[in-house]
Parts: C-alpha cells; structure tokens; sequence
C-alpha cells in the first residue's frame, strides 16, 4: 500500500509514481548521506578554495520548484558559511543576466536541477561562462545523463553531485527530487564533519516515515473539503517551503485550486483579502522562538474573523494553539533543530495534500496535463543570443 492505495489502484488512476516518489524519500535522504559521505573529499577540496575568495557571490538557482530549493536553504546557508548567497531564478537570470552576473564579481553559481535538460537552466551557466571572469559551477542533480550535468564533467571550475537515482522523479511534479537537493544543500557548511550529521538525516527519516503512516489519513480527509483556494505560510526559512508546497497543489490540481504563499507578516499587507469561504489556510510554523511569534499572531488573528475558512497548522512541537481546524504537530523533538530542516518534514503534508487533492477532482497526478499545456520538462523556450 502506498498512502493508503494498492498500486493496482494508483496506476490504474494513473497516480502510482506520484505516490511511490512522495513515500520513498526517507528511504532516499538514507541514501543521500552515504553519497554525501563517499564524495565528502571531492566536495570539499573543490568548495574550501572557492569559499576563501575576497567578494565571492554565491548564486542559487533553478527554475519552478529547482528554484524553490534554493528559496528554502538561502537564509541558512547565508549564516552558516558567513558569505554573499542568494537564490535567483534562471528564469530571471536568462531574461535579464545583466541584473545579476558581473564581470569582476568570483561567482559559484549552485544550479539545482530534476533532469539538468531545461533550456533556462543550460543557458544559465552560458551566460555565466560569458560575462564572468571568474565563475565556478556546483550542480546539484538527479540526472546524471542531463545535459547540464555531461557539459561540465571534467571541467576545473565545475563539480556534479549527483542525487540517488530514484529521485529523478517520474511523476509530473517534483517530491523527492526537492528534499534531496534541499539536504545536499544544507550539508554543504559541514561537508568536512559530514559523518556528525547522520543522527540528524535518520532523526528526519524517522519523522517522514512517521508523517507518512500516521497522517496521510487525516490529510486525505482535509483534501475532501471544498476548497479552491490554498495559502500556504511560512517565515524565514520556510517561506520557501510555502511556495514548494503552493506550486504542489498548483501542479497536481491542473490550477483548478488556486494557489499562493507568503509569510505571516507580508500576508496582511493586501494578499490577505484573498480569503474566503472556499479558502484553506496552511501555516508552516517556526521553531524559531523569534520568529514563531509572528506566525503565530497570524494565526490568532485569522481564527479570530468571521467566515467558513479552514486552518492547518504544522507545529515543531507539542503547542496549545485554538481556533485551528487541523492541527499536525511533529513528534520528535526539532526544538534544537535548525529551522531549516523542518522544510523536508512539513513539505510531505503540502505533497500529500495536493496528491490526494489531485485524485479527488479526478485528475491524474502523474501527469495532470495530458494534453501537454504543461510538461515535466519545460518545452517551447527559445534562448536567444546574449550580446
């Protein structure tokens, strides 16, 4: 059984891959770590010099939910290595590289990447070949055949790290192809200590296997609700997560669920009017002692208001928290966890929500576009020349 369905059933609603890629990521984050751990030498002999560079830019980037990692590991990363990182978009770079890539600027530029073939991102690392002097290229990917990843192999100021081989997900939308990456990337501060990290890789798959057994009936039930509207909040770290878990419902609904994320504090100034009776609210609540006591204060004031809209909260802990619908609290302790982390756990909920959702509305979730309006690799892009 997989989230409670035979595989005769999902394959015959066409929804077999979704579900076995949203299942086995605690089995592929145990994996990943051995990877991590085998290539720990390479990684580290090709960061260390780079990271001493005077003026080094890092750039994050990757297209729909490849972009979205690095939306999810930027703030950490910027604190945990002391340097300049930012998460851009290829979408954004190849239309306006000029905004973002300079010529006297050392760049790493980290692309992440599912099949390592979108056009946006292949033109990415062209421009930066280009105009930077001084660039230095880490894929982060799940294809070894992509072209991006055959295009730099054996290059000086390039280095592949390759994802388990599962995770190069089948089904239209990414799962465990996200989580992968966002580990590897979190890794990469502590590539040089990496055996220390293996409690907290199994310390994650053990909640995920949990989340997975325990929860998935409950969140089936809340994706029966007449909704067509979803907000999904996060701050800091986990506004990336909410926009992961927005595009997931997006995907696998065919847009029939309208969705968009923001953080507890941007939410009030105007995007908040978007509630309504058919509204489903999720928030993604820090363990930040800091910063939970803003989602929270959202969270207070909307179960305040008047109308039919539903809330799910997605707690670190045990908290009393009222005026809530559907509450998930994580069992183990994340108190001490670096907010960050909660990202992988709390994004199975928004993957299961929007799968089930998909099968509710009779769509099939493997491929929700069968008519190809939209492909599980970007298609009908045209990359023109940079001059």
């Amino acid at each position: 059984m997989l989230l409670g369905y035979s595989e005769e059933q999902l394959k015959e609603r066409k929804g077999y891959a979704t579900a076995k890629e949203i299942n086995q990521q605690p089995r592929l984050w145990r994996e990943l770590f051995n990877i991590l751990l085998n290539q720990k030498r390479e990684i580290t002999e090709f960061l260390n010099p780079i990271f001493q560079l005077k003026d080094l830019k890092i750039i994050l980037t990757g297209a729909g939910t490849s972009a979205f990692v690095g939306y999810s590991s930027e703030g950490y990363l910027r604190r945990m290595l002391g340097l300049d990182v930012e998460a851009i978009d290829t979408t954004d770079i190849v239309a306006s590289p000029q905004n973002f890539f300079f010529k006297d600027r050392p760049t790493l530029l980290i692309s992440h990447a599912r099949s390592g073939d979108s056009p946006e991102s292949l033109a990415t690392i062209e421009l930066a070949e280009k105009i930077i002097k001084d660039v230095y290229f880490l894929n982060i990917t799940c294809n070894k055949d992509g072209k991006m990843a055959k295009s730099t192999v054996g290059k000086k100021n390039s280095l592949n790290i390759f994802m388990p081989e599962e995770s190069n997900d089948e089904g239209f939308a990414m799962t465990s192809s996200f989580t992968c990456m966002l580990l590897t990337d979190m890794m990469l501060p502590h590539i040089e200590e990496i055996e220390s990290k293996k409690d907290l890789f199994e310390k994650l798959a053990k909640e995920a296997e949990r989340i997975i057994e325990e929860d998935a009936r409950l969140v089936e039930e809340i994706s029966k609700n007449d909704y067509d509207r979803l907000i999904y909040l996060g701050s800091g770290n986990l506004k990336g997560c909410a926009a992961e878990a927005a595009l997931k419902s997006l995907e696998l609904s065919r847009g029939e669920v309208n969705t968009n994320f923001n953080t507890s504090l941007g939410f009030r100034h105007g995007p908040k009017s978007v509630i309504n009776d058919k509204t489903l609210l999720g928030f993604f609540v820090s363990n930040n002692p800091y910063t939970q006591k803003y989602d929270l204060d959202l969270i207070k004031e909307i179960a305040n208001e008047p109308g039919q809209r539903k809330l799910m909260a997605f707690l670190p802990t045990d908290m009393q928290i009222e005026g809530v619908d559907y509450i998930f609290k994580l069992r183990q302790d994340f108190t001490n966890v670096e907010e960050a982390f909660l990202t992988p756990l709390y994004i199975i909920y928004a993957q299961m929500l929007a799968f089930y959702k998909s099968l509710n509305l009779r769509i099939t979730p493997d491929n929700p576009n069968p008519e190809g309006r939209v492909n599980r690799v970007v298609k009908g892009v045209i990359i023109y020349e940079y001059v």
